[in-house]
């Protein structure tokens, strides 16, 4: 179940442009399907044993008309929202999921009716579940993604699906010690009914660690690290505290975890909004937010554990069901509801702060120590709120990452304020939420707008920086952790090229030399590649966030200062899909600019891709590719690639920093005909030697992996 899940996301990622976003849909899909999948075993749990095993082996069976699996785009070619990529899913692996979402919580009622020795307690399966799921998730970027490609994936899944059924056959039809195998639930001593509340209890323990695997994957993508798969670490850790709340042994008594939750808890919100950039978005940030979530998460799997029902053979499939309700509530939420009504990623404290309600110690009446401590955190809050509003250095020195004593000082006063509040259930969810609420409302920021959609949370905002002895005000938009443009506000430096795009650097190099008269942008940012705009040429820009053109138009002036008579053309939508759209169009130069955040979009990388833009070039055409990344070398993939596809090319890495206002980057040039390349050499551009041993990247493989490395 779990090896379709990444396997899916990847076979999107050609069709939703690479945005992180879809892999939350797509979690999303899995969990409402996983819903449907305990709906279907809590309904055929009413029929006698043999004969919802027989119509469950049937289900399976039907699941196999839909596979090998294969996700076809719209037929329109749009980039589709959230919606769109649920109905894809649910169009193909709605029904083969949702069958084999049923095999955990059918297997274990089914061995609840025989007469082992463990019959009556089988919930032990459901850790040996959970453990399987962890396996099948890091199996596929470990193994699955690197070594086969995703047609190859999708018909090994089809015949591990069909093992499965097998197997289950085996099971079903194999006799047991005693007739007492094929049991009726009719046959059993009538149990007590559950009651709703309890039901109730049962979807609210489940809902809140699904909503905090959702927001936690959603912050450490945005505001941490942006680096690839690193998913896969919020949802492994969240199988895991099934495996370890469901299994026989505790190796952590609950007393002992409900304490330590209100420590993770308290931890988790002190690193979201301590003042020090370096240390919120370090390695040590990553560890504190995972192991804070692992902790709720398994505080309330265990809560679900001791709630769990005694008659496993008659409630154990309704259990699971008002489980994956939870899950799914979760899910939802988070995908389709939270990123259309919050401008920024405030859900993430907020579950965790709810979280601590469903401690155990929460239902404790507060006794007079806990109430002074939480009356002095609070009196301190005030404090330390009123000392931020007014230093507006700190906010400066904030802005650009670096750390000054009144920071210093402000970060001392938290701790101590975290130490307050950290002292019981109630205390701690009162007080983080008021901590949490100045942080969010009261206090000055130096960013000047927010804006959230579908692909993420962009934001703009400003901050002084000397250049020649001079004060400018330099602005800047992110979209997440990835710087995406900069320009400086005042005149004359507001038509000065920034960033990536120094006139000395790699793309001041390619238009100064070959001047090209139509330009294709794949990704727009704030447009600081419009300023190298003449009269004579003209820009096309493909951008797959209709925010980002908003920002750069009202927000940013490069599109209109720079303007030299010809206006830029705007297409929306994912850039490679757009420009194959163009059939007989051609450009003198296809900019990709989409991959210089640390997620890849590996889809424009490809040889289909590059053959695809290479269709759509002049005969002395060319490809600049932005490869600037922290973890990636991409520069040997894309010339094995390019050399499929019949290109060469050339690499340059700039230093930068030759001015405040520009940064170091790593650009790639590929045309057709490699003596176009020889006005280069003397910027320092080089001919990467061809590595014959990587394996081509195609829409059907791609490996990740293989380029890691912490380099820029």
């Amino acid at each position: 179940m779990f090896a379709v899940q990444p396997m899916a996301g990847r076979m999107l990622l050609p069709i939703i442009g690479g945005t992180p976003a879809g892999w939350i849909v797509t979690m999303a899909f899995f969990q409402v399907m996983l819903l449907a999948g305990y709906f279907l075993a809590h309904a055929l749990s009413r029929l006698p044993a043999a004969l919802h095993g027989f119509v469950f082996l049937v289900i399976l069976v039907a699941g196999m008309l839909f596979l090998p699996a294969r996700i076809m785009p719209a037929p329109s070619g749009e980039v589709p929202g959230a919606f769109g990529i649920f109905r894809m899913l649910a169009v193909t692996l709605a029904l083969p999921f949702m069958a084999i979402s049923a095999t955990s919580s059918t297997l274990q009622r089914l061995f609840a009716t025989t007469s082992h020795k463990d019959a009556k307690d089988p919930y032990f399966l459901y850790a040996a579940s959970n453990l399987g799921s962890f396996a099948g998730l890091f199996a596929y970027p470990l193994l699955a993604e690197p070594l086969l490609g995703l047609k190859a994936q999708s018909h090994y899944w089809f015949y591990g699906y069909s093992l499965l059924i097998a197997l289950i056959g085996l099971c079903l039809i194999v006799p047991t010690a005693t007739p007492a195998a094929y049991k009726t639930a009719a046959h059993q001593k009538k149990a007590p009914p559950v009651g709703t509340a309890t039901k109730m209890k049962w979807a609210l323990y489940a809902f809140i660690p699904s909503s905090l695997l959702m927001s936690v994957s959603t912050h450490i993508t945005t505001d941490i690290f942006s680096a690839p798969m690193l998913w896969v670490l919020p949802l492994g850790l969240y199988l895991l505290t099934f495996v370890l709340a469901f299994a026989r042994r505790q190796w952590l008594s609950d007393p002992w975890l409900n304490r330590l939750q209100l420590v993770a808890v308290t931890l988790c919100v002190g690193f979201l909004i301590i003042l020090s950039i370096s240390l919120r978005m370090s390695w040590a940030g990553l560890f504190v937010q995972l192991f804070g979530f692992t902790v709720c998460a398994l505080m309330c799997h265990r809560q679900l554990v001791l709630m769990r029902p005694a008659d496993s053979d008659r409630h154990l499939t309704s259990f699971y069901l008002y489980l994956s309700v939870g899950g799914a509530l979760g899910g939802i939420l988070n995908a389709f509801v939270i990123p259309y009504v919050f401008d920024r990623l405030i859900e993430y404290p907020l579950f965790l702060i709810a979280s601590l309600c469903l401690n155990p110690y929460f239902r404790e009446r507060m006794t007079l120590v806990p109430k002074m401590y939480l009356g002095l955190g609070l009196a301190m809050t005030l404090i330390y709120v009123t000392y931020l509003s007014t230093g507006t250095e700190i906010f400066e020195s904030l802005s650009v990452g670096g750390i000054s004593p009144g920071m210093i000082i402000a970060d001392f006063f938290l701790i101590c304020i975290l130490v307050m509040f950290a002292t019981g259930a109630r205390t701690a969810s009162i007080g983080l939420l008021a901590l949490l609420f100045c942080h969010a409302v009261i206090l000055p920021k130096n960013v000047l707008v927010t804006d959230r959609n579908f692909f993420g949370v962009v934001k703009v905002f400003e901050r002084p920086i000397l250049v020649e002895d001079k004060v400018y005000t330099l602005r800047n938009l992110h979209h997440g952790t990835t710087l995406h443009g900069t320009q400086i506000m005042e005149e004359p430096l507001n038509t000065q090229v920034t960033s990536y795009y120094s006139e000395d650097g790699p793309v001041g190099n390619i238009f100064n030399i070959y001047a090209p008269r139509d330009i294709a942008v794949v990704g727009l940012g704030v447009g600081t590649i419009y300023c190298y705009s003449t009269a004579e040429n003209g820009f096309t820009f493909f951008e797959i966030d209709p925010s980002i053109v908003t920002m750069a138009q009202e927000h940013f002036t490069y599109l209109k200062d720079c303007d030299k008579g010809t206006p830029p053309r705007f297409v929306i939508g994912d850039g490679r899909i757009e420009i194959s759209k163009l059939k007989d169009e051609k450009f003198d130069l296809i900019v990709l600019d989409a991959f210089s955040s640390d997620t890849i979009p590996t889809h424009l990388l490809t040889v289909e891709a590059l053959e695809e833009y290479k269709q759509h070039l002049t005969e002395n055409g060319f490809i600049l590719a932005n490869l600037s990344n922290r973890y990636f070398n991409l520069g040997p993939i894309l010339f094995r690639n390019a050399d499929i596809a019949g290109l060469s090319g050339r690499l340059r890495f700039d230093y930068g920093g030759k001015k405040p206002y520009e940064t170091a980057s790593l650009w790639a040039v590929l045309g057709r005909h490699d003596k176009a390349f020889k006005p280069l050499d003397r910027f320092n551009w080089q001919q990467l030697k061809l590595r014959k041993d990587l394996r081509p990247w195609t829409d059907d493989y791609t490996n990740l992996l293989r380029m890691m490395e912490f380099g820029l």
